[in-house]
């Protein structure tokens, strides 16, 4: 309201414009409460959150290359040269001479495949070179083939050695034998080792074909070589001294007195293979050496 007062025109506010101003007021003041509550929110969210919140870590360092292992190669192994068919005859084929080392190698071939009649030549070949280059391997060679001419014999029936015959009206397994200049335990054995004692007119039968045989009694080496047809046959050995003197002697009936006679013993699976072999009138040598 405008009225005149001691000072002149003065204005006097009126009852509601105080209450439109104490209004206005208040709503200030809870705008002012809101903000300060919404910043007191905040900070202390802010601090709640810092809190929490872990400190960062280190960075770990990176991880050192491991180290390069160059892995070394693996050693060359080279497989040893193939021994020699006969363990005996195990020998080391560089140190040969190259003939000697081309036939033990032709040998071992024979060997492997069961080829008697090559591994036989190959044998001979080997003992037949000049100078004796396998002078240190002649008494396992000279075994081996005596093991191989048996199996030709009785085992293959070799045609050099064996012919077959026909059984005649008359005939007997002793004088089969006989004709043919063989022994009757030979003749059994050439025959699959069966009962000889009954033959069949007209029946088939192998024999030796009148084979010569002579054996030499070596007396300082006390060793027995056997030859037939003359070409070696098969080697054994002596048990104890020849008594007999040095000379040519002929076998004779019964041959078991013929050599305690000459004072030639043998073992006993030796004994009765020489007596299974060689008929009587044989040729035995006593030789000094």
């Amino acid at each position: 309201m405008i009225k005149r007062g001691i000072y002149g025109v003065e204005y006097f506010p009126t009852r509601q414009n105080d209450r439109q101003s104490g209004g206005l007021g208040c709503f200030v003041a809870a705008v002012a409460a809101l903000v300060l509550v919404s910043l007191a929110w905040t900070l202390f969210s802010r601090l709640t959150d810092g809190e929490d919140e872990q400190p960062p870590r280190p960075a770990e360092p990176p991880p050192k290359p491991a180290a390069v292992v160059v892995a070394e190669p693996p050693a060359v192994v080279r497989p040893p040269p193939p021994p020699p068919p006969d363990e005996e005859l195990r020998t080391d084929f560089g140190k040969r001479p190259p003939q000697v080392r081309n036939l033990l190698m032709r040998l071992e071939e024979a060997e492997s495949k069961s080829d008697v009649e090559m591994a036989i030549t190959t044998i001979e070949a080997l003992r037949a070179l000049p100078g004796s280059p396998a002078a240190d391997l002649d008494d396992s060679l000279a075994r081996r083939l005596g093991a191989l001419n048996l199996r030709r014999l009785f085992e293959l029936k070799s045609a050099q050695w064996v012919k077959q015959v026909e059984v005649k009206r008359g005939d007997s397994a002793s004088r089969i034998a006989a004709e043919n200049g063989s022994t009757l335990a030979s003749l059994a054995r050439l025959n699959g080792g069966r009962d000889i004692s009954k033959l069949l007119v007209g029946e088939k039968v192998n024999v030796m074909d009148h084979p010569r045989f002579r054996m030499v009694l070596h007396r300082r080496t006390r060793l027995a070589d056997l030859s037939l047809n003359g070409k070696f046959f098969r080697r054994y050995d002596l048990e104890g001294d020849v008594a007999g003197s040095p000379g040519a002697y002929e076998v004779k009936l019964p041959v078991r007195a013929f050599w305690s006679s000459i004072g030639a013993g043998f073992k006993g699976v030796d004994r009765a293979e020489i007596e299974t072999l060689i008929p009587k009138g044989a040729s035995v040598i006593i030789s000094e050496l």
